[in-house]
């Protein structure tokens, strides 16, 4: 049964800080400030060694789909409760004096929830119901990321391969692969909305057209501008910091999820010279239960990307795919130190180089 992460409990308690100036009661806000960040990277890691992996399920398509409505009404109700979450925090913000070290815990909390929202947005852009996409859009409109429904397309296209940004390579630190991947997925959304434009004919000054002047999206662009202008209106200027550090902080989290999921893997060139079909072996795959029940199983990546269009819900465990040695939180951490990381993780991405997994 798939559980929503804590959102951040701090924007709540706005009015505390105010009314607590000691440097005790800032230090006990501050932590208050951090729950969300806290249950990311202390609570998941610590329930994933505790319980250890999901059991195999007998036949896991077959009770989801069953029960396919449920399971997307949980994604509804994320999109529902992360806006809420943020507008009730730019509104503390914008009214209520706080102290710097709980603001920055909360802008941390913020993005560690907004990382939550690009696995929501990921499972809504891969359906084909239109309200799925809008919402979607609706979701990477908080963090300025929307090109993402389109780059991400691309991604699966030429995953495992040089030509996707959002591919690391063995021995490609974090810090090197993230503006890389950045810069890449707004090329690559440019140039599968210039695909989407071409095979409807439609002509560049149609309202269709979502290209801004410098080959930006007007909707990409405009959208969170926007919005953040808004939020600066009504609720001044350090709500639009606030705004604008969780966007990064959640960028900052998608790339370091990025990172680690295809780390090391690259497709091979068949005897005819074309690239191999996509595969379970082309990612990385994780099977840790609480940390799979609170991001909709997208630790089970390999499964994914060889069935793009399968739900959360169904995602199989392929226990020949690459594995990785720890839950996508710890990896996220180890990621931060790309000596450490590497010891770890490159003798096992060249292990699994010459594997084969058709599953």
């Amino acid at each position: 049964m798939q559980v929503l992460a804590l959102v951040p409990v701090s924007q709540f308690l706005g009015s505390l800080y105010g009314a607590h100036p000691g440097l005790c009661n800032v230090l006990i806000d501050t932590v208050f400030s951090l729950a969300a960040a806290l249950f990311a990277f202390v609570i998941l890691p610590a329930g994933d060694f505790i319980i250890g992996q999901e059991p195999p399920e007998a036949d896991p398509k077959t009770g989801a789909m069953e029960n396919e409505g449920a399971y997307r009404a949980v994604l509804y109700t994320c999109v529902a409760a992360h806006w809420i979450t943020l507008l009730t925090a730019v509104a503390v913000v914008g009214t209520t004096h706080i102290n710097p070290l709980p603001l920055i815990g909360l802008a941390f909390s913020l993005g560690c929830e907004g990382g939550l929202l690009f696995t929501v947005a990921h499972e809504l852009l891969h359906s084909l119901r239109p309200l799925d996409k809008a919402l979607s859009n609706l979701l990477l409109c908080s963090v300025g990321y929307m090109h993402w429904t389109y780059s991400h397309l691309a991604h699966h296209r030429n995953v495992a391969t040089l030509k996707d940004p959002a591919s690391a390579r063995l021995g490609e630190s974090l810090y090197t692969f993230m503006p890389r991947s950045v810069v890449g997925n707004l090329r690559d959304g440019v140039v599968m909305e210039r695909e989407r434009l071409r095979a409807r004919s439609i002509p560049f000054l149609s309202l269709q057209n979502r290209r801004a002047p410098q080959l930006l999206m007007l909707w990409w662009v405009g959208v969170p501008a926007g919005l953040l202008t808004a939020v600066g209106a009504l609720f001044g200027p350090l709500a639009v910091g606030l705004g604008v550090a969780q966007a990064l902080t959640a960028i900052f989290i998608l790339e370091d999820v990025n990172y680690i999921e295809h780390y090391g893997l690259q497709r091979s060139l068949t005897r005819s010279g074309r690239l191999e079909r996509t595969t379970a072996k082309h990612s990385w795959n994780g099977n840790w239960l609480v940390t799979n029940s609170v991001i909709f199983r997208l630790q089970r990546h390999s499964d994914h990307h060889a069935h793009a269009s399968r739900p959360y819900q169904a995602l199989q465990n392929i226990p020949e795919a690459p594995q990785l040695p720890a839950s996508y939180p710890v990896m996220m951490i180890l990621a931060l130190c790309p000596p450490l990381f590497s010891h770890i993780m490159d003798p096992r991405a060249m292990a699994y180089s010459g594997k084969t997994v058709n599953k």
